[in-house]
């Protein structure tokens, strides 16, 4: 047997579930085929069987020598058997001993090559790098590293190692840095020359809601008829709108508090000030390019914009409900205001169709008719009711210039918004989980 193997889980994994009296870790993290044979072997053997110890840093998932989902396995592991997990800060160094069986390897930093046993992922030309003689396997364990893991003929009494203990609130802060800076999956045959910014330009666009500002082009035979009524010529043009400023559907534009607003009350003011409080929290102008947002930030913008959906959906269905009997009444008024202009100045081709003295209610019929064909379909207009956004990069020559850091210095009072280095070049992901259903604005507010 040559003196350096090559350590793969798989051999570690068989090496534990074969052992009956006693499994150690000790390394910089796991990940969770390992940790659950460690779970396993703690339901197996016990209490005071399994000694399992960790560098607890985020850092270290980021660089691949472990994953959170592994930690929080082996965590739960410890605690369903009434054991606490060992921290070691700074360890690079991975020992297994199972029984008399003990490994000692260099751990591989899965962020940046393949571990031994696995097939590289193979997106460029060239080789990519990955250990093959990383470890080697002892019979019984050297008494001094024994005794500073605590499992010597002293026990516990003796040990050094793993002091420092993983409790919920440190788990609690490795989630929450994971969650803001996440691990990247990267090819190191492929090192740039990258860099990081801390921010974000992005495009919110709600398109549709303004109803105070939608107008219909009117029928141009009858166009020149209204505009001699006074009571319609103020509003008419060549367009006329749909809904008057006043209506309880365009809401109060003095509107401060958008938890006044609930079905079936949302109005034009609910949407906008909805909007209005996102762009407040996450995003700051800069004159003459776009909006910035923080990227720590973007996960919780995200989450305001589904609630923002939410109240353009309610606002939407009942702008339907409105539109269809609103239509319906200022075209019957219309009528009813110009039908005596009307019937003395008939267009030529109504004319043609009902004579040259047609009866009232007749023509009534065809302006009514006219006026709502003008208007359009309820259902199609308040399609143009959506909410989207865009992210866009932020440049590197903008990240250099003096003014612009200065602006994103007084916006934020933050860290420098660049970080330059070299680094490997991100291997493609796996397709992202379909989304979890979130709760709608409304639930969230009442």
């Amino acid at each position: 047997m040559p003196a350096l193997q090559s350590i793969t889980d798989g051999l570690l994994i068989d090496a534990i579930h074969r052992a009956t009296q006693r499994v150690v870790m000790i390394g910089p993290g796991v990940w969770p085929p390992l940790a659950n044979a460690l779970a396993q072997a703690w339901q197996r053997l016990g209490p005071k069987a399994v000694t399992v110890i960790l560098d607890v840093d985020p850092e270290i998932c980021r660089m691949g020598y472990g994953s959170l989902e592994g930690l929080e396995i082996v965590q739960n592991a410890a605690a369903a058997a009434g054991e606490p997990l060992g921290g070691e800060p700074g360890v690079r160094i991975c020992v297994v001993i199972a029984d008399d069986q003990t490994f000692v390897f260099s751990p591989t930093a899965r962020q940046l090559e393949a571990p031994p046993g696995e097939l590289p992922v193979a997106t460029t030309p060239q080789p990519q790098s990955q250990p093959k003689a990383n470890g080697i396997v002892l019979a019984k364990p050297p008494a001094a590293l024994e005794t500073e893991l605590g499992s010597g003929p002293d026990g516990e009494t003796t040990r050094t190692l793993g002091l420092d203990v993983l409790d919920q609130q440190k788990l609690t802060a490795v989630k929450q840095d994971l969650a803001q800076n996440p691990p990247k999956n990267f090819d190191l045959a492929r090192s740039v020359n990258v860099y990081n910014a801390r921010i974000q330009f992005v495009e919110l666009h709600v398109g549709g809601y303004r109803i105070s500002q939608h107008t219909v082009t009117l029928p141009k035979h009858l166009v020149s008829v209204a505009r001699k009524n006074k009571e319609l010529a103020r509003k008419i043009d060549s367009a006329v709108n749909l809904i008057d400023g006043e209506d309880p559907l365009v809401g109060r534009k003095d509107v401060a508090d958008k938890k006044l607003f609930g079905p079936p009350n949302v109005s034009q003011a609910t949407i906008e000030a909805i909007r209005n409080d996102i762009e407040e929290k996450f995003l700051r102008p800069v004159t003459g390019v776009g909006k910035i947002i923080r990227r720590r930030d973007i996960e919780k913008f995200e989450a305001a914009v589904v609630k923002l959906k939410s109240a353009l959906l309610i606002f939407s269905n009942l702008l339907k409900q409105a539109l269809a009997a609103q239509y319906r009444k200022t075209a019957e008024d219309i009528a009813d205001t110009i039908l005596p202009e009307v019937l003395q100045q008939l267009p030529e081709t109504w004319v043609r169709q009902l004579g040259p003295a047609p009866k009232p209610e007749h023509v009534r019929f065809r302006i009514i008719d006219d006026w709502l064909y003008s208007f359009g379909d309820p259902d199609k207009r308040c399609e143009t009711m959506k909410v989207s956004y865009v992210f866009k990069d932020v440049t590197y020559d903008m990240l250099k210039d003096e003014e612009f850091v200065k602006m994103m210095d007084a916006y934020f009072n933050e860290p420098p918004m660049l970080e330059e280095f070299s680094a490997a070049k991100e291997r493609p992901s796996a397709p992202p989980a379909p989304p979890k259903p979130q709760a709608t604005f409304f639930d969230q507010n009442n």
